[in-house]
């Protein structure tokens, strides 16, 4: 597992793979997080990243095998790097350093936001970047010609907690 605090999308892209980034905001729908991860892992040809929101890892805090504590799905297949608020800025920022959100837009070929929670919606709907999920949105290219010259157009899945049975 690497370090996410050195994270650089450029040098992932030699891998070949498809590349996942898939989101949980707070909902207790995240605990369906894992299944979901577990799904996509079983695929040799995809690379997972997560990033989870505070109120989605209070639903993953280990109270039973549906909600397993966060960092043990670093141990499933496929799943590369977990990523929290916390990773997005270093004290202190130095000028010309990689900035996550933005790293993590480049590196993705998907956003699979699962679930998007109410207020997470209601976030994004006013423009608001206050969390590392919100600001990868926000600067999210779904044209995928921002970064490297990308022909392939950059989707974005949001699903609603009750489309998650």
């Amino acid at each position: 597992m690497e370090d996410t605090g050195t994270f650089s999308a450029e040098e992932q892209f030699e891998d070949k793979k498809i590349h996942i980034l898939l989101a949980a905001s707070g909902s207790v729908a995240a605990i369906k997080l894992p299944n979901i991860a577990e799904a996509l892992g079983r695929h040799k040809n995809v690379c997972i990243r997560l990033i989870v929101t505070k109120s989605a890892e209070k639903f993953l805090s280990g109270q039973s095998s549906e909600q397993p504590l966060l960092d043990a799905l670093k141990q499933l297949p496929g799943v590369d790097a977990i990523y929290r608020d916390e990773d997005e800025w270093k004290d202190p920022w130095i000028r010309g350093e990689p900035i996550l959100h933005i790293e993590l837009r480049k590196w993705a070929h998907v956003l699979v936001v699962a679930p998007l929670s109410a207020n997470t919606l209601a976030k994004m709907t006013m423009g608001f970047a206050d969390n590392l999920l919100l600001s990868v949105i926000r600067a999210w290219d779904t044209t995928g010609k921002v970064d490297f010259g990308l022909k392939d157009r950059k989707p974005v899945v949001f699903v609603a907690p009750g489309e998650m049975r």
